[in-house]
């Protein structure tokens, strides 16, 4: 029995060395709070796994997805498909998550973003915490695909977390991305969901139908492939959706 106790404490010791930390200062409560990452394997940079030492309670949060740590150039970012330029987010120093604010002066509320790396056309891994007034974490979100594009208030103060759960490839014509040429991509609409201060963030169709309507196009919530998004189309400044057997004859007979 001692010698289990004794393996079992040695074990519980090698899993916390290999743990990497981090601290926040949670405006809530003005306190320090410290994050644990537990490595997938030894060395690694990839998480299964967050805990969270807030208000003198641990709190552990296992995440279906693997998340992992920002990289620390832009350059190597930008190979492994990690964006840090997103609206209403900052990369924290410590480069684990992004770090999202709402609320006023006096009642202020965090968001912490957790991402995973993203492969080929797939978005990335995300899992959202959220803070009590007293400082207890929260899960807020989990998706196995999404990649955040803008974190920001309704007009009626209501915050957003928006995003898209695919990345769109381009299906005909011979331009691309920052491309003055015609082309047509896959139908990959953004997804919005809205939250309350205490409680999980909720798909909202509404708030999504809005947004797609207003920068980019609406042909309902999920992706098609039957259905295009065609840019640089002479006479339509904007992005227009319509299907993909209008292509040959709005790309001007690009294939």
């Amino acid at each position: 029995m001692r010698i289990l106790l004794k393996l079992l404490l040695l074990l519980s010791a090698s899993q916390l060395a290999l743990a990497q930390r981090a601290t926040f200062t949670l405006p809530e409560t003005g306190q320090v709070i410290t994050f644990s990452f537990h490595p997938v394997s030894d060395p690694s940079d990839n998480f299964d796994s967050v805990d969270v030492t807030s208000a003198d309670k641990h709190f552990h949060f296992p995440a279906k997805n693997t998340v992992a740590r920002f990289p620390a150039t832009a350059k190597e970012r930008r190979a492994e498909g990690f964006w840090i330029d997103i609206p209403g987010l900052k990369l924290h120093p410590s480069r684990y998550f992004l770090v999202g604010n709402y609320g006023t002066a006096t009642d202020v509320h965090s968001l912490l973003f957790f991402v995973g790396a993203a492969y080929a056309s797939e978005a990335s891994p995300l899992l959202v915490l959220g803070f009590s007034a007293t400082g207890e974490p929260y899960k807020v979100l989990e998706r196995q695909y999404l990649d955040v594009t803008s974190f920001q208030l309704a007009p009626d103060g209501t915050p957003l977390i928006v995003g898209k759960d695919a990345l769109s490839e381009v299906m005909r014509g011979d331009g691309g991305n920052g491309s003055a040429k015609p082309y047509a991509t896959t139908y990959d609409p953004f997804s919005v969901f809205t939250l309350r201060s205490g409680e999980k963030a909720v798909y909202s169709l509404e708030e999504s139908r809005n947004y797609n309507l207003k920068h980019y196009v609406w042909a309902g919530p999920h992706s098609r492939e039957d259905f295009a998004v065609f840019y640089n189309i002479p006479g339509h400044p904007k992005p227009l959706g319509a299907p993909i057997s209008r292509a040959e004859t709005l790309l001007g007979g690009s294939k």
